[in-house]
């Protein structure tokens, strides 16, 4: 059996990864790059079988290593399954149990810590503001680019997250700078998560699967990593390790996307691994379930660097001698959980277990399937099989005690701040801003499987909403809060639209009602704010925006809402004091130092004002109000040169096409 203690002494942990450092440093093994795939299921690879769509360069990496058959990620969200890849360990363990409100404690030793302790460089390119360094993945490397802005002009959310092109280019830029040391670099490539939106010429090629073209653009993206390699003589001698972080739906169980069930077509996942040594390289395939788990130790195996690494927590186990080709013992057995339901709609948790070929899932309907007789999972064996359900539920139970942390399972969710929710919500997921303890195992608790229309019709509205097509998100998240009044998220979703369209009568009912349902749940009151602002209800807007920040006085955007306020009723002081908390809480937009420059004008601090306006500017180089108010500085301070460059500046800008 794979699953071993989660705690096991230093000699066991280094027997487990094995192998010969020294015969490997002989051979010139040095270097690893590792892609992984959001939302990449291994069946819509042309190497896994598939013929709808084309996937040259991955079948190259395929081709030149070793093709994993049946991988498999303990959870299917991004953060999460990222976490464990990166540590080696389960989400009980680390800490990180849904995409946001956790941040991986700094106590976890990374992959990058334990490569950069080896003597690597260590670099890292992410395609999503999911894995921002905020959430602590950033541990261990040299560089981590996220750089996902927040501007406050936007009518419905920011964009946060890049394409892979642009996260190749940066990526192969560091590795530029890096190429003569040990390297390791890490591309995190976001295209096939929804929206399916291929860029050209693939929207045209697969316009009836977008998925697909998503998927076929990511391959080109691969590609251009694998060219860098080879024209560089990087290749031979690297490691490239390319999986997926958990799969999609694609309709299967009724679920569309991902992170609402614990199926198999979330839960399993494309692994590759091209090992380093000098060509040509032998193809081969393993059939051998394999754990991301178990991505770490083997590359630590690979590199021959495991007697020189922190490696007693991990707890997957190296698979170094199957990728040579020999059987390895035991029934393969895997844990996955998912606590988004519970977190986000207060709806039972799901977790599972898999030994061998029967799979348990631990619901308030549970449920038990063949997954080699019925990979599908359609054919519920719970009934018929009540003492192998038995088994496995003890398994499970044993399985989350024995990988949790002393004291109990790790991972606290923490209250999102609204700039994050805001991006998290541009990127599809319905994400609340909720703090509170652990998830308890409560099977009166709804059971998904009975709400996945309603999450469908939340989902389906908030995406209408960020595509503009508002009668469409009105009339979708109309039914869900018909369907579900006791929805928190349903009626802050909808009255976000209303907000957004200027129904403001029907947006305060919705955000009361949100408020009815959570009394503490600042995001709708600072929504709430807004609407009286809108309607100058200023004493009201107030007392909203002073209650929001006794809850959370990080708010950025109560701040800068109550500065606004203040602005309105020439109350100078406070709104420069309450504009400065919030420049000091969002150092990313430039808007804010623009308007603390514009206040310490106006109170005739001629000095204060020019270093705030010059900050505005360097942040964003093309606001023309920074460059403005620069400019009437510098001609009070009599400072002609500089005022000149900046009239220069400000003409260019004026000049440009809006």
């Amino acid at each position: 059996m794979w699953i071993r203690l989660a705690v096991v002494t230093a000699l066991c942990a280094l027997a487990a990864l094995g192998g010969n450092p020294a015969q490997r440093e002989k051979a010139g093994v040095r270097n690893l790059v590792l892609i992984t795939i959001d939302t990449l299921r291994p069946d819509h690879l042309e190497c896994y079988g598939y013929k709808l769509v084309r996937t040259p360069r991955i079948n190259s990496l395929a081709a030149d290593g070793i093709l994993v058959e049946k991988a498999y990620t303990p959870i299917p969200l991004t953060l999460p399954s990222h976490a464990s890849i990166l540590t080696g360990t389960y989400p009980m363990f680390h800490g990180v149990r849904d995409f946001t409100g956790f941040t991986l404690s700094k106590d976890r030793a990374t992959l990058a810590a334990m490569l950069k302790s080896a003597g690597y460089r260590t670099g890292a390119v992410v395609g999503s503001a999911v894995l921002e360094a905020r959430w602590g993945l950033n541990q261990g490397f040299d560089s981590y680019y996220d750089n996902f802005s927040f501007t406050l002009d936007r009518d419905w959310q920011p964009i946060a997250e890049r394409r892979g092109d642009v996260v190749v280019r940066e990526g192969l830029n560091w590795l530029e700078k890096h190429k003569t040391n040990p390297f390791f670099l890490w591309l995190h490539l976001f295209d096939p998560h929804d929206p399916y939106e291929p860029p050209q010429p693939y929207d045209r090629q697969y316009r009836e699967r977008p998925y697909d073209g998503e998927i076929a653009y990511t391959d080109e993206n691969v590609g251009k990593v694998i060219d860098y390699l080879k024209s560089n003589k990087l290749y031979d001698n690297c490691m490239i390790v390319l999986l997926g972080d958990h799969g999609e739906g694609l309709g299967e169980h009724g679920e569309k996307h991902h992170g609402f069930f614990i199926y198999d077509s979330t839960l399993r996942i494309p692994l590759i691994f091209k090992l380093p040594g000098p060509g040509p390289h032998e193809s081969r395939r393993l059939s051998q379930p394999v754990l991301t788990i178990d991505v770490l130790p083997t590359i630590l195996q690979v590199l021959g660097v495991a007697d020189r690494v922190r490696t007693a927590e991990i707890q997957g186990k190296g698979i170094y001698a199957a990728l040579m080709g020999r059987p390895m013992p035991g029934e393969a057995t895997s844990y996955a959980e998912l606590f988004l339901p519970y977190y986000h709609f207060d709806w039972s948790p799901l977790l599972s277990i898999r030994r061998g070929r029967y799979k348990f899932i631990d619901a308030p309907r549970a449920e038990l399937y063949d997954t080699e007789a019925d990979p599908g999972e359609t054919q519920n064996l719970y009934a018929r099989k009540g003492a192998l359900a038995g088994q496995l539920k003890d398994l499970l139970r044993q399985t989350s005690s024995r990988y949790s942390p002393r004291g109990g399972a790790a991972g606290m969710p923490k209250e999102i701040d609204p700039v994050t929710l805001e991006k998290l919500q541009s990127l599809g997921y319905l994400a609340l801003s909720k703090g509170g303890s652990s998830p308890p195992l409560d099977r009166s608790l709804p059971d998904p499987k009975d709400k996945i229309e309603i999450y469908e019709l939340i989902r389906h509205g908030t995406k209408a909403a960020q595509q503009k097509d508002f009668d469409r998100a009105v009339r979708d998240l109309t039914a869900a809060v018909s369907r579900e009044p006791g929805s928190l998220i349903a009626h802050f979703q909808l009255g976000n639209v209303f907000r957004v369209v200027g129904a403001l009568d029907k947006a305060e009912r919705e955000f009361q009602k949100a408020l009815e349902l959570r009394p503490d749940y600042t995001v709708a009151l600072r929504r709430l704010a807004e609407i009286y602002l809108a309607g100058r209800r200023y004493r009201e807007a107030e007392t909203a925006l002073r209650k929001v920040l006794a809850q959370s006085p990080d708010d950025f955007l109560a701040w800068f809402n109550l500065g606004g306020l203040y602005v309105t009723e020439d109350r100078w002081d406070e709104a420069l004091a309450a504009f400065q908390k919030a420049q000091a809480l969002n150092s990313r937009d430039a808007k804010v130092p623009l308007i603390v420059g514009r206040i310490l004008l106006r109170k005739g601090d001629l000095q204060g004002a020019l270093e705030a306006a010059l900050r505005a500017a360097k942040m964003d180089p093309n606001l023309l109000e920074a460059h403005l108010t620069a400019l009437e500085v510098y001609r009070k301070l009599g400072r002609a040169e500089e005022a000149e460059k900046e009239a220069e500046t400000v003409e260019k800008l004026k000049s440009k096409p809006q």
